[in-house]
């Protein structure tokens, strides 16, 4: 099933729930009152599809669970107050004027505030609606995706926020516009994402995956084999890809990867830049094909910036404007063969894992397992298949894409050596791994984790260990909760 074009982030009845009373309890002890409506956005964990929503190609995320959780109050002064219940977040206040006097990005390889993630979606917000509204906002924000872990806890917040503000101010938006919006609005913070982790945050389902596709923006719903279970364990080692500018250096290197192929392939021949997808449909060329085109065109495995200038006919001055961000200009040297490799072999990945389960569904659907025994078979070797599709995934971000991390390795060995797959999911450099794992072994697998990850090596009390690891199931998108 897609996402309907039009469909709007549905609109629900307050829940009596535990969370909600109590962060009603402290929105009313910070600011004198109720607050007017709840939005709920879940934090996501990409099943396989690692750094190329930005080069074009398909993803395949769900939701998690865990939430960024807002309590909102409309004011008439045109000002934004924001709070968390976690007294470690400094509080916020500010003028909202007009979209283009907000400064949200931080100096170069700085650390950005939390509440600018949140900024970022009220900007985006205000640009969308061209600075007409009515109502400022007071905000009392609660977390528990776990930050700087991969699981994508800023773009939840800057979707919440962009999410709030629309709400408060009666603008009508789909989910499919919504997020589109947001993944725009989160460059304000300086990264140069795609828009996988706001496309999930508001078009997931429940009890199934999301097979993204952009330009237009669409998400399929996936069903995972039943008998998987999804298992995410942080490797403690936090990484905030608006910090450094490894992130953006992984972009551009593609974006330059991109515009080489596309020269010296006859594709195009104007400077103006193209993602390696584009330059995929251009020539009309399979995956593999382009795979064979990497070796040919790009077979370096370093470009320095001189180099790439005489390729492309232009200069540095011009190199600069055109495909580096601040952060990059000052690189001299590119991975270019090494980065294009992966995002073409991941989306082959990608389309076999999507391919896999549609396989199960169809054969499950059309009664080719009729018996027990056979199905177990069927679901074992699809489980078999995926995992083993997610394990090059993982080879490939360690060792082409260079992003992964001495914890995230360790994981996954500890996981081979139970047979489970598993990979480094989002942008990588700390953060998390997510792992497949047969429903039968995930209290095993956990508890193995837990005892030679987080207790032998890194020191941890087991009693602890509970916040680090987990086991999840798809959860739906973003929501609204109003009386």
């Amino acid at each position: 099933m897609a996402c309907s074009k039009n469909e709007m982030v549905p609109i629900k009845t307050i829940p009596d729930e535990e969370r909600i009373n109590k962060l009603k309890i402290i929105y009313q002890e910070e600011f004198g009152r109720k607050p007017s409506f709840f939005v709920r956005v879940p934090g996501r964990v990409n099943l396989i599809g690692e750094h190329i929503d930005y080069c074009g190609y398909p993803v395949l995320p769900m939701a998690l669970e865990q939430d960024i959780l807002i309590a909102v109050g409309l004011i008439d002064e045109l000002e934004i107050s924001i709070r968390n219940v976690n007294k470690k977040y400094p509080n916020f206040y500010g003028i909202l004027s007009t979209y283009e006097d907000m400064q949200i990005k931080s100096e170069v390889n700085e650390k950005p505030m939390w509440y600018n993630y949140v900024l970022c979606g009220v900007k985006g917000a205000m640009e969308y609606v061209g600075n007409k509204f009515s109502h400022g906002l007071q905000l009392c924000i609660d977390g528990n995706v776990p930050p700087a872990s991969g699981l994508s806890s800023s773009s939840a917040l800057v979707s919440a926020g962009c999410l709030a503000f629309l709400f408060a101010n009666n603008v009508d938006i789909s989910k499919s516009d919504i997020a589109s919006l947001c993944a725009i609005s989160e460059r304000y913070i300086g990264t140069q994402g795609g828009g996988m982790d706001q496309a999930i945050a508001f078009l997931a389902e429940k009890h199934c995956a999301q097979y993204i596709t952009w330009k237009p923006l669409k998400a399929d719903a996936v069903t995972l084999p039943e008998n998987a279970t999804f298992v995410v364990a942080h490797s403690l080692a936090e990484a905030n890809k608006a910090a450094t500018n490894d992130f953006n250096c992984r972009v551009i290197e593609c974006r330059l990867a991109a515009q080489i192929l596309a020269s010296l392939t006859g594709a195009k021949s104007d400077s103006l830049p193209v993602t390696l997808s584009e330059v995929q449909k251009i020539l009309n060329e399979s995956l593999e094909n382009m795979v064979i085109f990497v070796h040919k065109y790009l077979p370096q495995d370093i470009y320095t910036k001189d180099e790439i200038c005489q390729i492309l006919e232009i200069d540095s001055t011009k190199l600069d404007s055109l495909y580096l961000t601040p952060n990059t200009q000052h690189i001299s040297e590119f991975k270019l063969k090494q980065r294009a490799l992966h995002v073409y072999e991941e989306a082959m990945r990608v389309e076999a894992f999507r391919n896999t389960c549609i396989m199960l569904t169809k054969n499950k659907f059309n009664g080719s397992a009729t018996n027990n025994g056979d199905h177990k078979t069927s679901l074992d070797d699809t489980v078999e298949i995926l995992g083993t599709l997610m394990s090059k995934s993982h080879d490939s971000l360690k060792n082409l894409y260079e992003c992964s991390h001495e914890n995230l390795d360790r994981l996954v060995d500890i996981s081979k050596g139970m047979n489970v797959h598993s990979r480094l999911t989002g942008a990588g450099w700390g953060g998390c791994i997510v792992a497949l794992c047969q429903k039968q072994q995930v209290e095993q697998y956990i508890e193995n984790l837990k005892e030679h990850f987080y207790v032998n090596h890194c020191k941890i009390d087991k009693v602890m260990t509970n916040q680090y690891v987990f086991s999840t199931s798809p959860n739906h998108g973003a929501v609204i909760y109003s009386d």
